[in-house]
């Protein structure tokens, strides 16, 4: 007859967990030795720094065999790290805390502090630790049955770890995302996790969580009737552990094994490896790991037909329960008794309170009408203070804002003015022009086809050389009335626009002497007449004084269009000039050129230092 059928492996998950929210605590319990001689030092240390070291060694020396005296430890480590305010140590004994609280079973509690740490290292940027307390998270909404919220936070915990390629850390999520499927009933994919896990701690520097992990794939092997999966497990890992030592997974393997021979029908091998393992968990005092090996002995003493042996360790098993039960029980009805005292004490406590309260109560509501009456007072006064401040700030920008109109109509207008001036010397320019070329070129080219005939026919004036100082003079005359008249509007700008206008400025330049470079670019067809002027100007200015001041040989134009915009550059390797110092002096030609450049709402920069040349760049929107 068989009394435990289902194939129970809580102590396993138990132990495991256990594994994987205090990395790096072993399972075995630190000797009382050790925890003497850590008081030992802490009586006598002064040094906060190092009392916190202390209180977190003994936290980890009492974990497992007095859990309530570690929490207490953790305790202090914590007030310490917030006397000194190291914010680290703080998250960190946050992170102890919701650890201790977890295996004493106060999930509730362990939930708060694990989200402070949580909050601090997520700040902090430290991946590895935030892995560890999102882990803790999960267990604790696992354990508040939320197994939605405990699986995210696991998966969470596998993302970070994934990041930072943290095998450790990646196989503990995996192990603890397995459990979750496995509470769900799904034991396909828990398996499937598990394998994963495993993978991940494969390493010998892992091995106390690849041991615990091995020892779940095993159990959850036999739950799916796969028994030689399950052996080969079990078999392979026992081999690596010390039988002496390690007493908690030595004994869970012997278990794990008697149910694989079990589940082959050979039921006295496992029978001798319930026992091996429940005499194991007896000698060394593993209590609760005896009582959980029980039913599975039991069930084997019977299919073995070892009854009495059954029935003895069946009676054995039902009162270690029902002291247990008692126990809770008895503790229960502690706690209900001292609930009781402590509510009739606290109305009492409440009377007393009522009666305080009451006496108060109308100096309070006196106390709060005189308040309210000068807070009301000030609330006002303040009120009229700012609103009277704002009406000032208000006139204030209305007189800032009326002065900036006038300012610019004024700038406006003065825009318009010398707008209007320039429009009126370019159009006085071309009526010069034209009356020379029209006028007094005609009349000098006449006076000269006169001048050549009388030549012709007098031929003893030749004798004086009269007629060739004379007909010089004329030709001279002729060409420098040709060129005021191309200087004040070139017969190339009309013709050919400003591209044939520059081309010809180039060319005068080179006849000169100088090395010209001309880049014509993308220009605009349809560019507003006067802008073609004015860059013209600009450009005749600025030759002008590369003629009579840089001492020169080398010449760049380059006049290239965009979009938006005409970029107009000249450089020259002359000998260059301060341009603040000649801003300073008031020079007609700088100040004539940055006017036009404003004429035409353009930018203009100046680079040019004393013996290194000039460069000037000035940007035109169309």
């Amino acid at each position: 007859m068989k009394i435990f059928s289902k194939h129970i492996t809580k102590v396993t998950q138990r132990l495991l967990l256990l594994c994987t929210l205090f990395v790096g605590c072993e399972l075995t319990a630190q000797s009382n030795k050790v925890e003497d001689s850590l008081k030992q030092v802490l009586a006598v240390t002064t040094n906060d720094s190092i009392k916190m070291d202390l209180y977190n060694e003994l936290r980890k020396a009492t974990f497992y065999s007095e859990p309530e005296i570690s929490k207490n430890y953790t305790r202090e480590y914590l007030e310490l790290a917030k006397r000194v305010q190291d914010s680290f140590r703080i998250a960190l004994a946050q992170y102890y805390m919701g650890n201790a609280d977890i295996t004493l079973g106060n999930y509730k509690e362990a939930l708060p502090n694990y989200l402070l740490a949580a909050k601090y290292f997520e700040y902090s940027g430290d991946p590895g630790r935030l892995s560890s307390v999102y882990n803790g998270i999960a267990a604790a909404y696992e354990k508040h049955g939320v197994d939605s919220l405990s699986l995210k936070y696991f998966e969470l915990s596998y993302e970070i770890s994934k990041e930072q390629n943290d095998s450790r850390r990646m196989g503990i999520a995996l192990n603890n995302i397995s459990n979750i499927y496995r509470n769900r009933g799904d034991l396909q994919t828990s398996i499937e996790y598990l394998e994963r896990a495993r993978n991940h701690l494969a390493a010998p520097q892992y091995a106390k969580y690849f041991i615990p992990i091995s020892i779940n794939l095993g159990n959850g092997y036999v739950d799916m009737e796969r028994t030689q999966d399950a052996k080969k497990i079990f078999e392979a890992t026992l081999k690596t552990i010390d039988s002496t030592q390690d007493i908690l997974h030595y004994g869970s393997l012997l278990r794990g094994l008697g149910g694989v021979y079990t589940q082959e029908g050979n039921s006295r091998k496992g029978l001798a490896y319930y026992e091996r393992a429940y005499k194991a968990f007896l000698d060394h005092g593993f209590y609760d790991e005896r009582l959980e090996t029980m039913p599975f002995l039991i069930d084997a003493y019977y299919e073995n037909k070892e009854t009495l042996k059954g029935m003895n360790l069946f009676y054995e098993y039902t009162e270690a329960k029902d002291s247990i039960f008692n126990s809770e029980k008895e503790k229960n009805l502690t706690e209900a008794l001292q609930k009781y005292e402590a509510e009739k004490k606290d109305k009492a406590l409440l009377a007393q309170a009522l009666t305080i309260e009451k006496n108060t109560r109308q100096k309070n509501t006196i106390l709060i009408l005189l308040i309210s009456a000068v807070s009301i007072s000030v609330l006002l006064f303040l009120f009229f203070r700012k609103r009277l401040q704002y009406q000032k700030t208000i006139a204030s920008q209305n007189a800032s804002l009326q002065r900036q109109r006038i300012t610019e109509l004024q700038q406006k207008n003065k825009l318009l003015a010398l707008s209007s001036m320039i429009e009126g010397q370019e159009a006085e320019r071309l009526r010069i022009a034209k009356d020379l070329h029209d006028s007094l070129g005609g009349l000098l080219s006449t006076v000269k086809a006169h001048f050549t005939t009388i030549q012709k026919q007098i031929h003893q004036l030749a004798n004086f050389n009269l007629t060739e100082k004379t007909n010089t003079l004329i030709d001279e005359a002729c060409i420098e009335v040709r060129r005021i008249s191309h200087n004040m509007m070139p017969h190339a700008l009309s013709i050919s626009g400003l591209k044939g206008a520059l081309e010809d400025i180039t060319q005068n330049l080179k006849e000169d002497g100088y090395d010209v470079t001309l880049e014509i670019k993308n220009l605009h067809p349809e560019m507003e007449s006067t802008k073609e002027v004015m860059i013209y100007r600009l450009v005749q200015e600025i030759v002008s004084n590369i003629r009579k001041h840089a001492g020169a040989n080398t010449i760049l134009l380059q006049l290239i269009g965009f979009k938006n915009e005409v970029n107009l550059i000249i450089e020259d390797n002359g000998q260059g000039f301060d341009y603040r110092e000649a801003v300073l002096k008031n020079g007609l030609g700088i100040k004539s050129i940055n006017s036009r450049v404003d004429f035409l709402d353009g930018a203009i920069e100046w680079d040019s230092k004393p013996g290194n040349g000039t460069s000037i760049s000035i940007n035109i929107p169309l």
